[in-house]
């Protein structure tokens, strides 16, 4: 089985600019690895709180995400995801006061988080649902939050069966996030277990543990350099890479653990 932590984590570093593949051809050479790698976290770490923390309205930024929660058993309803949005302007409440939220499409990827207004007609046309509401502040204006029926239909049918996960940020500058999650694969594999997540003051800590509180993921970067780890659930260390001043370690042994798992099979 491939753990769903070695996704997070190759999209871990990805946001950080670090490829696999990259990594993995030693003609580049260390320096080259090194001065990529270095230079990617730094970047990344200065432009994480207004890449990410954005909140955008039709294209505009209105404001910013101050925490959002998100709660399911495996369903999804109008109550499953809640967020609060501190306002740069509190003109923009006017523009939002009649405002159906829609969510954009989950695949473009983008960094920000980007709704638009969706009419009565819209939500009918574009087959929108529900799935929580925004909070707006200052004042206390409370509005729907919907995506697309397709959308829906690719969360209800994945992994999840359970998610209770919660996203801050007072500052604009600070995030932290904790989850727990139930997972269970198409091959009836169940994994359990939480997820942390600490970023401030330039540095960044992601964190993933089984149910039994065992480290399986650890993603530590700062101005000195990059720390990744991902282990399999019998604690036998996958992928782990180490950058910084002393120049770059990168090790890989999920092909042959999940070889070896399948063979035990």
């Amino acid at each position: 089985m491939n753990p769903y932590w070695l996704k997070i984590g190759g999209g871990a570093l990805a946001i950080f600019g670090v490829g696999y593949g990259g990594l993995k051809v030693a003609e580049k050479g260390v320096h080259e690895i090194q001065a990529a790698t270095m230079g990617s976290i730094q970047h990344v770490l200065r432009d994480v709180p207004t890449k990410f923390l954005a909140f955008r309205l039709n294209g505009d930024r209105v404001g910013r995400l101050r925490t959002l929660d998100v709660s399911s058993n495996g369903d999804w309803s109008a109550q499953s995801v809640k967020m609060e949005v501190a306002l740069d302007d509190r003109s923009a409440s006017g523009e939002l006061a009649n405002c159906n939220l829609a969510a954009d499409d989950f695949r473009h990827g983008a960094d920000d988080v980007n709704f638009r207004c969706a009419s009565a007609s819209d939500i009918n046309d574009d087959h929108l649902t529900q799935v929580g509401e925004a909070r707006f502040e200052p004042g206390d204006l409370v509005r729907p939050l919907y995506v697309r029926a397709r959308e829906l239909r690719r969360l209800e049918h994945s992994d999840i069966r359970n998610l209770k996960a919660n996203f801050s940020s007072d500052d604009g500058k600070s995030v932290h996030g904790n989850a727990d999650y139930d997972l269970r694969d198409r091959h009836g594999d169940r994994q359990k277990g939480s997820v942390r997540l600490d970023a401030a003051d330039g540095r960044a800590l992601i964190e993933i543990k089984d149910e039994n509180g065992n480290e399986l993921f650890h993603l530590r970067a700062d101005d000195r350099g990059l720390s990744f780890n991902a282990k399999d659930r019998r604690g036998r260390e996958l992928i782990k890479l180490l950058a910084g001043d002393a120049g770059v370690h990168f090790n890989v042994k999920a092909d042959k653990d999940e070889k070896a798992e399948r063979d035990e099979q």
